[in-house]
């Protein structure tokens, strides 16, 4: 499985969005028009080129939480960690069996990178495999499906 772990949101930022066909969209388009305790617009009707140095700052400076951006950038490694944990335990528990049996059973196999975001917030891309207990040139149980992989990835990562 590929699966990508985004950075939650830490306030709006400007975005370059574009359609299907190509078409660049609007920022943050707000009918309602909001405006954030700090007075600023908490929309954006403008089409920001990819390269715009708007894209990924915040809407509001005074409404962006930057020590908790930073905070998470620090720390990125802890949430890897526990997903990889919990994987584990999402597959036990969906299969019914105790962690030792699973991993007779079966190895968890992981390649994953790290990069930022353009509003500056780390994420991981991760390949996830399932393999024989003796590694990649051992297939894995029959039981070891795309579909539970799938399953347990969203419990883990919830």
């Amino acid at each position: 499985m590929f699966a990508t772990f985004t950075a939650p949101s830490f306030g709006a930022v400007h975005a370059h969005r574009t359609g299907k066909n190509g078409a660049i969209l609007p920022c943050r388009p707000r009918r309602d028009h909001p405006i954030c305790e700090h007075g600023r617009p908490e929309g954006c009707g403008a089409r920001h080129d990819r390269d715009d140095p708007q894209v990924g700052q915040p809407l509001c400076a005074s409404c962006y939480d930057y020590r908790g951006a930073v905070l998470r950038n620090a720390h990125a490694g802890e949430p890897w960690r526990r997903f990889t944990q919990a994987l584990l335990a999402a597959l036990a528990r969906l299969l019914g069996i105790r962690r030792t049996h699973l991993r007779a059973a079966l190895r968890l196999s992981y390649a994953k990178v790290a990069e930022y975001q353009t509003r500056g917030l780390v994420h991981f891309h991760a390949v996830i495999r399932l393999d024989g207990p003796d590694g990649p040139t051992a297939p894995p149980p029959g039981w070891a499906t795309v579909p539970l992989l799938d399953e347990a990835i969203r419990h883990a990562a919830a």
